[in-house]
This record gives C-alpha cells, sequence and structure tokens, in this order.
C-alpha cells in the first residue's frame, strides 16, 4: 500500500503542479474579461484563491486542506446558482421556440406525423450502445408537445425515480438537485441575490402574455435570452476554471510531502505560479515574457502523467488509516469530475422505497408552488425539461412509440406542433439519420 501511495501521490502531484500552472497562466490571461462581468461573488473567490495559492507558495501546505474544502463548498453554490438560472432561461427558450411559427416560416414536412414518428423510433434504434439510445429517448421527450395534468406528471416522475431504489442514496439526491434546477424551483429557495440581471430578465419572461404574444415582444424576449444565455455560458466556464484550479491546489497539498519530484517540471511549473503571483501581488494581471516562453517546457506533460495514473493499480476503499484518505481523496480529485464531493460517507445507504417517497413530495411541493404561479406553456415546459433529464420512464419501445404519438396528437397549436417536430428533425439530421 505504501509504495502504491507513493507512485500515485508523484503522478498525481506531477499531473496537478503542470495543470496547474497552465490553469492559473489562462486564469491570468482571461481576467479582464471575466472580472469585467461585475459579480462581486467572482471578485470575492478570485481573492481568497489567490491567497490560497500565495500561501501554498510560500510553503504553508499542510494547514490548507480545511479551507480549500469551503473554497469548494462556496465555488460549487454558485455554480449550482448559475445552473439554476441557465436552466430557467432553457424553460423560456422551450416556450418561444413553440411561439415562433406564428411569425416565421419553418420546413415542410416531407412525411406525414404517423410516418415521421416510425423515423423517431429507427432514429432511437439505430444507436448501437444502449446508452446513446437512453440519450436520444431523453432528448426526444424533452422536445416533445407536453399536454397532461400535474397529477399525471407527477405519476410519471415518481414512476422514473423508483428506478434508483436498491442503489447508492448519493444516485437519487444528484437526480434530485437536477430536477430542482430543472424546474426552476432552486431560485426560489434564496438564490435570487446575486445576479440582479438574470432576476430581472426572468421576471420580464415570466410576465408575458404568450397566448397572443406580439412579434415585436417575442423578438424582444428571444434577445434578452440570448443576451443572458451567453453571460450564462462564460459565468458557467469561469466557475468551473475556479473548481478546477482549486482541486489541482487540494491535490498538491494532499501529495507534497510524498511525491517523487521532476527537476526540470518543478522549476517550470512551479517557476510559473510564482511569477504569476508575484505579479498579482503588485496588483497586476500583465504575464511577463519570460513566464511565456517557459510554457512549451510543459507540453505533454499533463496528458503524460494521466495516462501513467489511469494505469495504476490501487484499491484505498477499505483503508481506514491517513494514507487511505488521502488516496480516495486524490482519486476522486483525479477523475474528471470537478464538483465531486470529497465528504462521502463510508457507510453508503442504498435508496428505499419511503426514501423515493420522501424525495418525491418534497420535490411535488417545491415545483407545485411553481406551477400555481407560472403560465400554462411554462408549466408545460418546465414538465418536459425534467421528464428529459429522469432515467428512461418508458418501459419498451411500444410504450416510446404511444407516449410520441399522444404527444403530438394531443397538440392542437399548429405553430407548436410544427415547432416540436422542426426540433427533433434537428437532433435527427444532427446525428446523420435521414428520413424514410
Amino acid at each position: 500500500m505504501a509504495h502504491n501511495w507513493k507512485r500515485q501521490a508523484s503522478l498525481a502531484y506531477g499531473c496537478a503542479l503542470t495543470r496547474l500552472a497552465l490553469n492559473v497562466y489562462l486564469y491570468f490571461e482571461e481576467w479582464p474579461e471575466w472580472c469585467d462581468k461585475g459579480f462581486s461573488c467572482q471578485k470575492e473567490l478570485d481573492e481568497s484563491y489567490m491567497n490560497l495559492l500565495g500561501r501554498y507558495l510560500s510553503g504553508d501546505s499542510e494547514k490548507l486542506l480545511n479551507e480549500l474544502d469551503d473554497f469548494r463548498d462556496r465555488v460549487q453554490k454558485e455554480a449550482s446558482l448559475v445552473m439554476a438560472y441557465s436552466d430557467g432561461f432553457q424553460i423560456y427558450e422551450y416556450v418561444l421556440n413553440r411561439v415562433e411559427r406564428r411569425f416565421k416560416k419553418g420546413r415542410i414536412f416531407p412525411v406525414e406525423e404517423s410516418a415521421f414518428v416510425g423515423n423517431l423510433m429507427r432514429y432511437v434504434a439505430s444507436a448501437r450502445e444502449g446508452a446513446v439510445q437512453y440519450q436520444r429517448i431523453g432528448q426526444i421527450v424533452g422536445q416533445l408537445p407536453v399536454r397532461f395534468t400535474k397529477q399525471k406528471y407527477f405519476s410519471m416522475i415518481h414512476d422514473g425515480l423508483t428506478t434508483y431504489i436498491g442503489s447508492d442514496l448519493a444516485g437519487l439526491n444528484d437526480m434530485m438537485f437536477q430536477l430542482k434546477s430543472g424546474s426552476m424551483a432552486a431560485l426560489r429557495e434564496g438564490y435570487q441575490e446575486e445576479y440582479k440581471e438574470f432576476n430581472e430578465t426572468l421576471s420580464s419572461l415570466s410576465n408575458l402574455s404568450f397566448k397572443d404574444l406580439k412579434e415585436e415582444a417575442y423578438d424582444h424576449a428571444v434577445a434578452q435570452i440570448m443576451s443572458g444565455a451567453e453571460k450564462l455560458t462564460s459565468l458557467s466556464g469561469y466557475w468551473v476554471h475556479m473548481q478546477e484550479m482549486a482541486n489541482d491546489l487540494y491535490i498538491l497539498c494532499l501529495t507534497g510531502l510524498d511525491a517523487v519530484r521532476e527537476i526540470a517540471e518543478e522549476d517550470s511549473g512551479a517557476g510559473i505560479l510564482k511569477g504569476l503571483w508575484q505579479q498579482y501581488e503588485k496588483g497586476s494581471r500583465k504575464i511577463p515574457k519570460e513566464l511565456t516562453e517557459r510554457l512549451p517546457k510543459l507540453e505533454g506533460i499533463q496528458e503524460e502523467y494521466t495516462e501513467k495514473y489511469q494505469r495504476l493499480d490501487f484499491h484505498w476503499e477499505d483503508s481506514a488509516d491517513e494514507t487511505g484518505q488521502k488516496g480516495q481523496m486524490v482519486d476522486l480529485l483525479m477523475s474528471g469530475s470537478t464538483f465531486v464531493s470529497l465528504k462521502k460517507s463510508r457507510e453508503r445507504k442504498n435508496v428505499t422505497k419511503e426514501d423515493v417517497k420522501k424525495v418525491a413530495d418534497d420535490y411535488f411541493a417545491s415545483v407545485g408552488s411553481v406551477f400555481s404561479s407560472c403560465p400554462k406553456p411554462v408549466a408545460r415546459a418546465i414538465m418536459a425539461f425534467t421528464l428529459s433529464c429522469l432515467p428512461v420512464f418508458l418501459n419498451s419501445p411500444d410504450d416510446l412509440q404511444a407516449y410520441i404519438q399522444d404527444s403530438l396528437s394531443c397538440c392542437s397549436d399548429p405553430a407548436e406542433k410544427e415547432a416540436c417536430m422542426d426540433l427533433l428533425m434537428q437532433l435527427m439530421e444532427r446525428d446523420g439519420y435521414e428520413l424514410v
């Protein structure tokens, strides 16, 4: 075990140091664009991260882990908030997509509705891997018109959640997070204070009358969504980048004392970090030329360490000592899951029927309050969006075909039906499927 830890620590350290040097360099390079967004939380966490980095470079690594835990939690909270806003914008984009045909002409479909349903079924079946088929089903469900009651929707959600019974509770919790975010329920739980611009846009969109929407109001709403979505994409990228830098700093703190270091790589990676930190201390984000000239020395190193790390054979799951716990955390941080939790309970709990009922009831209460205050088109968009997140809740190809047929046949709005079919056509065309 000790030998495995030394090897693991050395490879993880080399990878993290190289990746961190490149990411902090990019962070400095992109800072003018990021900081111009003007969000106070960004500036606050930027200062916190640079403080942590400076302390690490001064040799204070052993005392940083608890603070890095708190820092990662704060970044994850902001990233979750941005995701909730992004989902909210997607809900309104869904609604506006379905009224677009009132104002703009679209394609003429070369097949009848029943033939179109058959093509969707063949499109799903044409994927060889089950995972890809499930992904396609989710995408189709997310675009179809919705015409059923809240009670039917709640029943479908509950049935989808029962697939988690017997599995790890963490998976169910992750799904409930997605559902709350995708239903805009998360934005009702104290998440609205920081981002005034997004709040105002969502408030403006919520006041639209979609039944008698005029073209000018439609165009303005589309422009609002596009502008907000662009800013949210940038902000999401910022938080992912910040968390990746925090993860690599965490790895360096965990492994630094035990890792075997390559002198040339240490000189290049640590040299870039120290040089950038010195610039920050001077109040500057300008990157000195000599630091840029060090970048070529890091080319390919991260990939080499990652490949070697993936070939390691070690098992820390049953180890309760300090080395084993560090080994587990390093492996989680090296997994590629940016927002992975490092606080997983050693006593894993499997999902029961009671767990499903509890989280489902909680979700229904949350989303019910959203439904009661939003127009029908928005409620339908929420239903479609959240159903597309679920594990496949249709038990057979016949169930899927019936669901697609019912969704299209129950939609009496020609503009909405045409828009949905057009979006589904785009899905098939993107994957190279041609209509039969």
